[in-house]
């Protein structure tokens, strides 16, 4: 079993996907970090330090030691103490950071060269899609495609942007999200969704921050998994000028609101909240940075 030299720490970031039409295709890294400790050992080891996100089953270390074994099939004799700031089952990207952390923790205890364009496809390979693997790999908001050949575009995006996360107490898994879906739809969507997907990707890329509200408009998966998460539909529908955007963070239950650094968040966090509030829910608010680094060793 091959033994780490010396200790060292790996960080992965929370990311926010899909931002309306980016739908499989768009996501950014946000200011919450999952950081993992890991120090020589007689046999592995992963344990978890307390606190509000802890996982409360072996769902999440099971996530991180198979992506570890997706790198080197023998697990290395290593103590791994993970520190987890992401709400689990949110909709920020946690399934995601565990695989790069594992992916990243393997490369580093076994000296396994790993760029990080290859530890991107494996986490992606091992997510099923790109939206949340890439930014936590690369860090910025990352462009994607997937299928016979990966491909992407990494965008800094600009410090005076902020992200602002609305996270209710609803649970709402990522594959009951999915089946939510419908097998087909209408062409007028799909041109609307299409239309939406190329401005957000040109907003983000050129700061043209003003155009995001109408690019993060959608009608493939939102309006459906907005239906069966309470207050997410008024939600989505809060305007105000300082909300540049607005849209359902990955699979939900999450809201995500972008905006300028300088706006008074507090404000729209509370319109946001008290949506929530109207369907019974309560819920916390989260100012973020956002498009930061992606995985740190």
């Amino acid at each position: 079993m091959p033994h780490a030299r010396k200790p060292f720490s790996v960080s992965v970031p929370a990311t926010s996907a899909n931002l309306g039409p980016g739908f499989d295709a768009v996501g950014v890294a946000l200011g919450l970090r999952l950081r993992a400790d890991v120090e020589p050992a007689s046999t592995f080891e992963l344990r978890f330090a307390p606190g509000r996100h802890a996982p409360s089953h072996a769902g999440f270390g099971d996530r991180v030691m198979a992506a570890m074994e997706r790198v080197a099939p023998a697990l290395p004799a290593v103590r791994v103490t993970v520190t987890n700031e992401i709400p689990l089952g949110k909709g920020l990207g946690s399934s995601a950071a565990a695989a790069v952390l594992g992916i990243a923790i393997a490369a580093r205890a076994h000296a396994i060269p790993m760029p990080k364009r290859a530890a991107a496809s494996l986490a992606a390979s091992i997510e099923g899609h790109p939206d949340n693997a890439l930014p936590a790999v690369f860090g910025g908001a990352v462009i994607a495609s997937s299928g016979e050949r990966f491909s992407y575009v990494r965008v800094p995006l600009r410090r005076e942007l902020r992200a602002l996360i609305v996270v209710p107490e609803h649970e709402l898994a990522t594959s009951s999200s999915r089946a939510l879906l419908p097998d087909s739809y209408d062409r007028a969507d799909v041109v609307f969704t299409a239309q939406r997907a190329a401005l957000l990707g040109a907003a983000l890329a050129s700061g043209s921050w003003n155009e995001l509200r109408e690019a993060m408009c959608d009608r493939l998966h939102q309006p459906f998994r907005a239906a069966h998460i309470p207050g997410m539909e008024d939600a989505l529908a809060v305007r105000s000028r300082h909300v540049l955007g607005v849209a359902i963070s990955g699979a939900g239950p999450s809201v995500i609101a972008l905006l300028r650094a300088d706006a008074p968040w507090r404000a729209t966090a509370e319109r946001l909240q008290a949506c929530f509030a109207k369907a019974g829910v309560a819920s916390r608010a989260l100012h973020l940075r956002i498009g930061g680094r992606g995985v740190a060793a």
